[in-house]
This record gives C-alpha cells, sequence and structure tokens, in this order.
C-alpha cells in the first residue's frame, strides 16, 4: 500500500499534480485544486492507490480525513474511485458531510457525473459512518437549550448525542429528547 507521498512538486493540472520523489515524477489525482502550492514547493499528500480495469491511479488529499472519506466513498457498491474522486472535487468534505447530516441526495446529485440513484445510495451507506456537522438548525436548539439552563457545552454535546443516535429529527424534536434525557 502506499500510504503517502513527500516530494517537490515539478507540475500542476487540473486535478493532478507530478511530485519529483527522489527522481521518480508520480502523477497525484487530488481534488484539493492542488492545494496552495507552487511548483517547486515540497508537498506531502495522503494517498490512495487504486487499481481498475483502466489502469493505475494515485489519489492524494492533504490530510487524512480526506483519504479515508475517499475510502468510504468507494466501498458504496457501485462507486469507484472516480465517481469518490468527483464527489470530494465538487463538494468537498464539509459538502459531503453537510449532505449526510442534512440527509439531502439533491446536493450530491448536483456534482457534474452524479445521478440521484448514486446520491440516495451513498447517502443510505455513509449516513452514520461519520462523524457529521450539526443539522441546520441546531444553532436554534442551541439557543433554545442554553435558555433553558444548559451550557454551550452541554448543549453542544447533548445536540451531537442526539444527532449521532437520530439524524433525521426536527429541531423541536431534538429539544424534546434532551430534556427527556433520552
Amino acid at each position: 500500500m502506499l500510504a503517502s507521498i513527500k516530494g517537490v512538486l515539478l507540475e500542476k493540472g487540473k486535478d493532478w499534480v507530478i511530485v519529483d520523489v527522489n527522481g521518480f515524477g508520480l502523477q497525484v489525482y487530488t481534488p484539493d485544486r492542488n492545494g496552495p502550492y507552487k511548483i517547486g514547493d515540497d508537498i506531502f499528500l495522503h494517498t490512495h492507490l487504486a487499481i481498475t480495469k483502466k489502469g493505475v491511479e494515485l489519489y492524494g488529499f492533504k490530510d487524512r480525513e480526506g483519504r479515508e472519506l475517499f475510502k468510504m466513498i468507494i466501498k458504496v457498491p457501485n462507486v469507484g474511485p472516480k465517481t469518490a474522486f468527483l464527489l470530494l472535487s465538487g463538494l468537498g468534505i464539509n459538502g459531503i458531510k453537510k449532505a449526510l447530516s442534512n440527509d439531502d441526495p439533491d446536493l450530491i446529485a448536483r456534482v457534474k457525473g452524479m445521478g440521484a440513484k448514486t446520491a440516495k445510495r451513498i447517502i443510505l451507506e455513509l449516513k452514520g459512518k461519520l462523524m457529521l456537522t450539526p443539522k441546520e438548525g441546531s444553532e436554534e436548539v442551541r439557543k433554545a437549550l442554553m435558555q433553558l439552563g444548559f451550557s454551550a457545552e452541554e448543549a453542544e454535546r447533548s445536540i451531537q448525542k442526539v444527532l449521532k443516535e437520530l439524524p433525521e429529527l426536527t429541531s423541536n424534536e431534538i429539544v424534546e429528547r434532551i430534556l427527556r434525557g433520552v
């Protein structure tokens, strides 16, 4: 397994970079829009080596979280590395987490190359497997809990606990569950 590479950036393309690693130029597909790197910069990427019928491709991510999310996406049935790459390029980590936490396949389907069925499958398979950002509207839940005497930290912890177990609840249902101690 090729878990990471470190070298000098030789060339940049729209969705790839070439990294010189001790005299070997490796082409790496990266959804990070090539990051803040300039040609000649030292670069470090967490990588995933994909071997498909079409060949061998190396995908690189500036952080471990991007690589792990990529690996989770390609485990979804009928979703390969190219599709996962398109999704990460189009939405980024936070966009994907937002789509999952809000159960929003339409957000995923807006990415070029994504169909509605694939988007729904991705939501179904990945929901509950990621630490998600708070559901939209959870700010009002936090404010309501703080007005009831919760500290900001207690409110956040309680919201995260409820959303982890039941992410589909409305704001009112979240408050009710927290107040009942469920």
